[in-house]
């Protein structure tokens, strides 16, 4: 019963250019987990699972399941907090043009919609740009020059500004005041960071912050700001603004992979239950043609991340961000379900341009890399799509177990490229130590983005290399499956279900639950979807049958069969399906286990 899906490339001498997976041991449920799952009325299973993730007593359990609007931190202790919203007040009370300046894919367009949306409400005169992808990320000497011609006072960057320094410099020869929010990492130099010339630079991540959180998305610090404007300045609003705008930041967050802990979970929780009942026309239309199915009257991580996120970003991968934009900000109805219906198209779209890139990587790959010496995959094509580079990075980084650079090669002797992480590698460092080849670079631990000359390819590989040598072990780039807690197949039910449902939002650093059962038997096994590339089998545990999906396991699924006995990581979920109620499991991991068992 081998998966018919599309399959990675191997090569005769490279059969297997990964190690084993190591299964680790997941935690089980103990005394303590059942004395506390009684305390706070919950499954034993959502109690041993939080306990590893270090809630371990009742008053721990409670603040994580139930976040209250006490989580969130008050904007006083965001760096230039003061100066940011005084100039603001200052630019609204004089009627100045302010124009926001965002960025291309879901946190940036949320950003730039939020504070376009929240300055309009002010009376403020406010105008607003998102750059095309091609243009590069971030502020940029011409989008300034622009600005004075349009006769803007005040730039108000968003997702974007923290490297800044030669647009900053620009801005204040023409007369602009520049107000930064963001949240990437700032650059260092002789040990401090180097910041951009202007009237406030608010980022949390910043080394003088007294926030006590470092990790909110871009669109969290546009929040943080204007939230603390209007603490100042018109308090009696601020909580209509929160409920308002907490959607955007939730998808924000999601897409933009921070951390949902801290003020994130709280934000995030509330973010998924008002996007049930956004008053946003786009986000309503964007909602209904995803065909996302909301459930117990909210919405989960998973809908956002794999079903809304990627239809925004779509917009800015394969088109204009604009469109993206132009969604969030509308008011007419028929307009929004045009858009919502454009940016359908372009996910579909999307969708082909990345799985040609992974094709053609996936080839290059194999054909040269040595596996036993190289750490690091930096791989490289001609004019593919820059707007799907960093998901074929991810994807890479996933199949080859290895953090990886793609590539893309332009006309004018340029490669663009982006980066994504594995075991814990830090891009930053990486871009650090590769400045001298680069023509610029930046971004976040686990993701980064640059360009360079062409002809320095072979150099920035080679140091690449050198320095993923220097950090990683082979041992580390084992694929590793760590489910959350073993169990049986008698403790699935749809208690169980409604308990996990209390983890969400569910994300970076807090994800979904998976649930690892031994010794299942396959009944009996088919692959399905247009191409065949997903693997739906039914499974007998505990006396139980259930149905599983396997979405997209490629050559993972290789070697099963009817009447073999595995071990799976499953998570587990309610299929509705025509009114009718029945648990599914999600498969994430699979192997074979030596007994056999009779069908």
């Amino acid at each position: 019963m081998n998966s018919t899906s599309v399959r990675y490339f191997k090569s005769e001498k490279d059969p297997s250019p990964t190690a084993p997976a190591v299964w680790k041991q997941p935690p089980q449920i103990e005394a303590r987990d059942r004395e506390i799952a009684a305390q706070c009325g919950i499954s034993p299973v959502i109690a041993a699972i939080l306990r590893a993730r270090g809630y371990a007593t009742s008053q721990a359990v409670v603040a994580f399941i139930q976040p209250t609007q006490a989580s969130l931190r008050c904007p006083s202790g965001l760096p230039d907090i003061e100066p940011a919203i005084d100039r603001l007040y200052a630019a609204i009370e004089r009627g100045e043009q302010i124009l926001v300046f965002g960025d291309y894919d879901v946190d940036g367009v949320t950003s730039t919609a939020l504070l376009v949306r929240a300055l309009k409400s002010l009376k403020a005169k406010v105008q607003w740009i998102v750059p095309e992808r091609h243009d590069g990320y971030g502020l940029s000497i011409p989008a300034v020059e622009e600005a004075a011609a349009r006769g803007v006072k005040l730039i108000f960057s968003a997702d974007c500004g923290i490297g800044a320094f030669e647009p900053a410099k620009r801005a204040r020869e023409l007369g602009i005041d520049l107000i930064v929010t963001d949240h990437h990492e700032p650059t260092h130099e002789d040990g401090q960071d180097k910041l951009p010339d202007a009237v406030a630079v608010v980022n949390p991540k910043r080394a003088d912050s007294n926030y006590g959180f470092r990790e909110l998305s871009g669109c969290g610090v546009a929040f943080k700001v204007i939230e603390a404007l209007l603490q100042k300045y018109q308090p009696q609003h601020v909580e209509s603004f929160r409920s308002r705008y907490v959607d955007l930041v939730g998808l924000a967050a999601i897409a933009d992979c921070v951390p949902l802990l801290d003020e994130n979970r709280y934000l995030t929780r509330e973010a998924l239950r008002a996007l049930t009942t956004t008053k946003k026309l786009g986000v309503q239309a964007l909602i209904e043609t995803s065909g996302v199915k909301i459930q117990n009257g909210t919405l989960t991580g998973r809908n956002v991340g794999f079903m809304l996120a990627p239809r925004l970003n779509a917009a800015g991968r394969v088109a204009s961000a604009q469109r993206a934009l132009e969604l969030l900000l509308s008011s007419d109805i028929e307009e929004c379900q045009a858009l919502a219906e454009e940016l359908e198209a372009l996910n579909r779209e999307r969708q082909d341009l990345t799985a040609r890139v992974m094709l053609e990587a996936t080839t290059r790959v194999y054909d040269t890399v040595d596996f036993t010496q190289e750490m690091i995959l930096v791989v490289a094509g001609q004019n593919w799509p820059h707007g799907v580079v960093g998901l074929a990075a991810g994807r890479l980084a996933e199949r080859f177990c290895r953090p990886t650079i793609v590539l893309s090669i332009e006309e004018n002797g340029i490669a663009k490229g982006s980066g994504r992480s594995y075991a814990g590698f830090d891009l930053t460092q990486l871009i650090a130590a590769t400045q001298h080849l680069l023509e610029s670079g930046g971004g976040h631990q686990a993701a980064c983005g640059m360009s360079l000359k062409v002809e320095n390819i072979e150099a920035f590989q080679a140091a690449a290399v050198e320095f993923a040598d220097g950090i990683l072990k082979p041992s580390q780039l084992a694929p590793v499956v760590e489910a959350d807690c073993e169990i049986t197949g008698e403790e699935i039910n749809r208690q169980l279900i409604d308990d996990l449902a209390l983890l969400e939002p569910c994300g970076m650093d807090n994800p979904e639950a998976t649930l690892l059962l031994r010794n299942v038997q396959i009944v009996d096994g088919r692959a399905i979807g247009k191409e065949g590339q997903h693997l739906k089998w039914q499974v007998r545990s505990g006396g139980r049958n259930f149905d599983t999906l396997w979405w997209s396991p490629g050559d993972r699924a290789d070697g099963f069969t009817a009447g073999q006995t595995v071990d799976i990581c499953v998570v587990p979920e309610l299929n509705v399906w025509n009114n009718m109620e029945k648990i599914q499991l999600i498969v994430k991991a699979a192997r074979r286990v030596n007994t056999k068992l009779p069908l």
